[in-house]
């Protein structure tokens, strides 16, 4: 199967991609995410791994260079505290790894609409689960 290396924009033979899930809780809501858009591919098509309680960019930094052999990696993150994630953007971009911030817009505009600040409480999904009929 060939594939496309994001990083170089090169058609790859037979290396799989590998999706990286990161998050400073259990990962969860990023891992829904993905596997609900993996879906829309062969079963066999990528790899998932997922890194929990990453609560410092070293911790990322770490697990980055476990992954990194030479597959095309994408990552999606879910990080409550924006210093955080804001350094993890810049630590991906640094590496040339494309990434899709799966909460902060989210809750930029739910602040904007609210027109409060968000607790930054990590874990606060799980606190919560069945208040908004999940």
């Amino acid at each position: 199967m060939a594939t496309l290396d994001l990083s170089t924009d090169e058609v790859v033979e037979d290396i799989k991609p590998i999706v990286l899930v990161i998050s400073d809780a259990r990962g969860d809501t990023a891992y829904s995410v993905v596997v609900a858009a993996a879906a829309q591919f062969d079963v066999d098509a990528l790899d998932i791994e997922r890194l929990s309680d990453a609560t410092s960019v070293e911790k990322v930094n770490d697990f980055l260079d476990q992954q990194e052999q030479g597959r095309p990696i994408a990552v999606f993150h879910t990080f409550v505290d924006e210093r955080l994630r804001r350094d993890v953007r810049h630590a991906l971009v640094k590496r040339g790894i494309p990434t899709i911030d799966l909460l902060g817009p989210a809750v930029t505009v739910l602040s904007t609409l609210t027109g409060s600040e968000p607790s930054n409480k990590v874990g606060a999904l799980r606190d919560r689960l069945g208040g908004y009929g999940v």
